[in-house]
């Protein structure tokens, strides 16, 4: 029981008991007054006088107590009206309470499932974003993979190209080679025999040169000297060398060689590598 509710109690009690003690109160009034020996004639007056008195005050009391009686029931009543009102706001603003805890419980059970919904949108986002991310790179890498087989594809193809190129190039020069070699050689072939002749042409010349510078007499008939001339590339005779024979006839040719002073030869370089360190028999013409 709330304090409210005890106070309420107390006090209609206390009321009630006030009537009580009225009403008895009242009957006690009503008891008949002892008698008095007096005169008779003022004493019955005096009762009819009273009595009317007392009826009126009875009345009085009466209607004073059925006011009160009224007042109080009116004011219980209205105590039990605002009593009921009380209750009924405190069971309003329980209901109240109840209510808005309802509807912050449902608010917040509705946050919560917000909450989770979002969490569980931005996870499939976050899923969706990543398996994205996953096709892309997957894709990327293929693309890279592809591109990748692609050049080394193309590498390939243009190494094998290249290397077609290279042998078929190969073989071209080789034969071009082999074209120039033989070229060459035929040539040089022809040259050496060019030389060869210019060769045996300027010791001709050479030993025509001995010749006539030759002193020869009967003696030296049926013999012959090998001698080693170096000449220079002008023809000057730098040096010579008796190599065998007969020695009269050497020291002769010795001294014809000397006396030309310079011999023929060739300003061709090939031809005088040969002639500019040559052995010649020399052979008195008689």
């Amino acid at each position: 029981m709330s304090k409210f509710s005890t106070t309420l109690v107390i006090s209609f009690s206390l009321h009630l008991l006030a009537i009580i003690v009225l009403i008895v109160s009242g009957k006690l009034s009503n008891a008949k007054p002892t008698p008095e020996y007096s005169n008779p004639q003022p004493i019955i007056e005096a009762v009819v006088i009273d009595r009317s008195a007392y009826e009126a005050q009875v009345k009085k009391v009466e209607d004073e107590k059925r006011q009160k009686r009224l007042n109080e029931e009116r004011r219980v009543k209205e105590l039990e009206r605002k009593a009921a009102e009380a209750e009924a706001q405190k069971r309003k603003a329980e209901q109240q309470i109840r209510d808005k805890k309802k509807a912050e419980q449902a608010a917040a059970v509705a946050r919560e499932k917000q909450k989770v919904a979002k969490a569980k949108a931005q996870k499939l986002e976050a899923e969706r974003k990543r398996k994205e991310l996953e096709k892309k790179k997957k894709e990327e890498l293929a693309k890279k993979a592809k591109q990748k087989r692609e050049r080394e594809e193309k590498a390939r193809k243009e190494a094998e190209r290249k290397k077609r190129e290279a042998e078929e190039k190969a073989k071209q020069d080789a034969a071009l080679q082999e074209q120039l070699q033989a070229e060459q050689a035929a040539r040089q072939q022809r040259r050496n025999k060019q030389v060869l002749t210019e060769v045996q042409k300027y010791q001709s010349l050479i030993k025509q040169t001995i010749q006539r510078n030759l002193i020869v007499d009967d003696a030296m008939k049926g013999k012959s000297c090998r001698l080693n001339i170096r000449l220079a590339s002008n023809g000057l005779v730098t040096q010579v060398k008796e190599l065998s024979g007969n020695a009269i006839l050497c020291r002769a040719a010795r001294a014809a060689v000397f006396k030309a002073d310079t011999l023929p030869v060739s300003k061709e370089p090939d031809v005088y590598q040969k002639l500019r360190d040559i052995n010649l028999t020399v052979e008195p013409e008689l």
